[in-house]
């Protein structure tokens, strides 16, 4: 009988690691805030040790830059605080990647690298000591080599100094005998003092865009050089800049379908989509790009034309310029940091951002139940905000900066009405096949989410059952806010 037992139990420990690896992934939270906490006091320190006050400049000059170097020691402790992703997959992952780099180049200072929650596709570097990279660029690249060069890039910024380099230069240029001569003339004219103030201080604006640029190059070429040290593929740098150069775009070009979605018998969508409208035979138009072909300074990575032309020159041709399929241990690096990347749109209130994530990734992965619950949760917090009369704090204006699909996206949200609501979610449910248990904390609150919006008497049950699975839940302050208790005291307005 015992020796039964033991085999059941060895059984059922040998059965462990296969069922973790068949648990589908979700966002990862924690309410122990203890260790990011020490690693962003450890930053700031760095940033505070390494920006030190000149000391043969004038009064204002020291003022200013002390001004500027307490705001980025602020600055590089709250994103530590409240952005570093420690999850056990992705960052692990992308520190053994890191220090392959260093082992490869120790004559790099010593740097550390954080992985970040934000979900712009993006990284940059912090002193002489910190490199951060966004989870949302982690999920727009192709492979391992590629998140390399972009790691060897930022670590070149810190050996050349940059931002040190760019506040000094900045500093002095607006500091200097000439521009302060400037200042008093224009004050002096008493015409057209405000705009004159803003031509020059926009001349300042570009001198630091060129000067900031020439950083890029600069990094371009050195981190270069570093990856060349490393075993990984020096040819995929070139990919990076042709990658960084479209990542504004979304994930597809093509319009979501929302009456797919959100549309079902009982209740017709109401918003079709509407065909394309017919154009003339006779009229023959050249062929048109977006805005996000033909503009470059508004980019989250300008200059990449530019930047791929040197590489190309630096690499001797040796460049790879076509798609690279990720082998699958990439690929699954890739699809969690998308996740991530849709929660942290959720965490920061971006709802339509989220929305919009969650539904093109949906197409893709229509079983994902985190992917749902994302979205229930979303049209949740979107009725919320239109019922208190603040939806424009958590949903952008239709721009010709956004790509086209995501316009159309927020012209839907803009349409819908309150009560338009209830129906959407019931349709939703209908079409992706929600299950009827909710299997964890994201299900659960979208169960919550769903049954509140709808009016259902077992609201409050679901949210008894929540509270007490997840004492410290990652929705309990969104979901269930503590009244406000009143101090009696009267306003002074």
């Amino acid at each position: 009988m015992r020796l039964l037992s033991w085999l059941a139990a060895l059984g059922s420990l040998l059965a462990t690691p296969a069922l973790a690896q068949q648990a589908p992934y979700l966002p990862y939270y924690s309410s122990d805030t203890v260790r990011v906490h020490d690693m962003a006091v450890a930053h700031r320190a760095a940033v505070q040790k390494y920006l030190v006050t000149p000391k043969s400049v004038s009064g204002e000059y020291k003022d200013h830059y002390k001004k500027i170097a307490q705001e980025a020691a602020t600055d590089v402790y709250n994103t530590v605080r409240y952005s570093a992703l420690v999850d056990p997959v992705l960052n692990p992952y992308v520190q053994g990647v890191f220090a392959q780099i260093q082992k490869a180049n120790p004559q790099l200072p010593a740097v550390q690298l954080v992985l970040s929650r934000n979900p712009e596709p993006n990284a940059h570097a912090v002193g002489n000591s910190t490199v951060m990279l966004n989870v949302g660029l982690l999920g727009r690249l192709e492979n391992e080599s590629q998140l390399a060069y972009v790691l060897c890039h930022e670590l070149a910024h810190i050996q050349c100094g940059h931002m040190e380099r760019g506040l000094r230069s900045q500093l002095t240029k607006i500091h200097s005998k000439q521009v302060r001569k400037e200042v008093k003339r224009i004050v002096a004219d008493e015409y057209n003092i405000s705009s004159k103030l803003k031509a020059l201080a926009l001349g300042l604006s570009l001198n630091s865009t060129f000067h900031h640029r020439q950083y890029e190059k600069q990094a371009d070429s050195l981190g270069y050089a570093l990856l060349k040290r490393t075993s990984f593929d020096a040819k995929q740098a070139y990919r990076v800049l042709q990658l960084l150069d479209k990542i504004d775009q979304p994930l597809s070009p093509e319009p979501l379908a929302m009456g797919q979605f959100f549309g079902c018998e009982k209740f017709p969508y109401p918003l079709p989509e509407a065909p394309a409208k017919p154009k003339s035979i006779f009229t023959v138009a050249a062929p048109t790009k977006t805005v996000l072909e033909t503009t470059d300074t508004l980019k989250t990575h300008p200059d990449c034309a530019k930047r791929m032309r040197f590489l190309s020159e630096l690499a001797q041709g040796q460049i790879t310029d076509a798609p690279t399929a990720p082998t699958p241990a990439f690929a699954r690096i890739v699809s969690l940091s998308r996740l991530e990347s849709v929660q942290s749109w959720f965490d920061y209130d971006c709802y339509d951002h989220a929305l919009f994530e969650a539904l093109q990734l949906l197409h893709e992965e229509p079983q994902n139940a985190y992917l749902r619950s994302v979205v229930t949760l979303s049209l949740y917090e979107l009725r919320e905000h239109l019922i208190k009369h603040d939806f424009y704090e958590v949903v952008g204006n239709v721009s010709k900066h956004h790509p086209e699909n995501f316009n159309q996206m927020l012209t839907t949200l803009y349409a819908w009405k309150a009560d338009d609501y209830k129906g959407l979610l019931a349709c939703f449910a209908q079409n992706t096949s929600a299950p009827a248990t909710p299997a964890d904390e994201y299900a659960h609150a979208a169960a919550y989410a769903a049954a509140a919006l709808a009016g259902e008497p077992g609201a409050a049950t679901l949210q008894q059952q929540y509270q007490s699975r997840y004492h410290d839940g990652k929705f309990t302050k969104l979901l269930f806010p503590k009244p406000v208790v009143s101090t009696g005291k009267k306003s002074l307005r």
